[in-house]
């Protein structure tokens, strides 16, 4: 049996584990994201992140993350806010307290207790292209398409009403483009709202479905509204998603000005599962 967490940030749930005590490597990582993730027939998550012992001696943890479907994911911005909630609890107190991850090193903080926001510092998004030209026809309502690279692969499809998208149908099709192989990318349909407000729906690869909310779609979408808007870089951006609001912004990460995700995290239950049945 496997002790596990299910928590979730903004609606984007996770099966958590302590990996530090487990020792599973990443194929067995897999196997237990692929069995315990679909919903009905598992615990039900859009993946499963690992706390493990650091990589580099900057870190105090390292975090695995895995897609539902048993793909390992670089980065997952709800994921790193989840995990860093769940360390603090398992006795790690630097702050922040920073973690290895498949896209580098990160930063994570909270002001207060479990009740309170978690912020996460990432880098900068330099990968952002306004030049994105797909081999599949793109639907008429999007006005402008981009692409950015925020810890993992995003397209950016800015349209005037986002519960008019019918996101399932257009982000199965645009997120398996053959110009984004092999990777692939999640497809984050924007709207508007203001110089500083923006509507989010996003549909994940991996998961292959609309999720509640995207942490690293909501960072990709923020770049690309500063890019539309002009706006100050010193103002934060407001992102209203399914499953609850974010916020991006810059801030004093303790070593200069950092660009953050900042948003709820919740613990939901603990509980006890058979490993897969390939593992035992």
């Amino acid at each position: 049996m496997v002790s596990f967490t299910k928590m979730h940030g903004a609606g984007n749930d996770f099966v958590v584990l302590d990996n530090r005590s487990l020792h599973l490597s990443p194929d067995e990582l897999a196997a237990c994201a692929a069995a315990w993730c679909p919903r009905r027939y598992g615990v039900g998550a859009d993946g499963l992140l690992a706390l493990d012992t650091p990589a580099t001696s900057a870190a105090d943890y390292r975090m695995h993350y895995v897609n539902a479907d048993g793909s390992r994911a670089t980065m997952c911005g709800n994921g790193a806010r989840c995990l860093f909630r769940f360390a603090r609890r398992a006795g790690l107190q630097n702050d922040p307290l920073a973690f290895d991850t498949d896209a580098g090193l990160y930063r994570a903080t909270s002001s207060g207790d479990d009740s309170a926001g978690v912020r996460l510092f990432v880098p900068d998004v330099t990968d952002l292209r306004t030049d994105v030209s797909l081999d599949r026809s793109v639907p008429q309502a999007i006005r402008e398409l981009y692409f950015a690279h925020a810890g993992t692969e995003h397209l950016v499809a800015v349209v005037d009403d986002i519960d008019a998208v019918p996101v399932r149908d257009w982000g199965r099709t645009l997120r398996r483009d053959p110009t984004l192989a092999p990777t692939g990318a999640n497809v984050n349909f924007v709207e508007l709202k203001g110089a500083h407000d923006l509507g989010l729906r996003t549909y994940e690869k991996g998961v292959e479905d609309e999720t509640p909310s995207c942490g690293t779609g909501v960072l990709a979408a923020a770049v690309v509204a500063e890019r539309l808007s002009s706006t100050k870089r010193s103002q934060p951006i407001g992102v209203e998603t399914k499953g609850g609001r974010l916020t991006v912004g810059r801030a004093d990460a303790g070593e200069g000005t950092s660009l953050y995700l900042e948003g709820p995290v919740a613990m939901v239950f603990e509980g006890r599962i058979d490993r897969p049945r390939a593992l035992r």
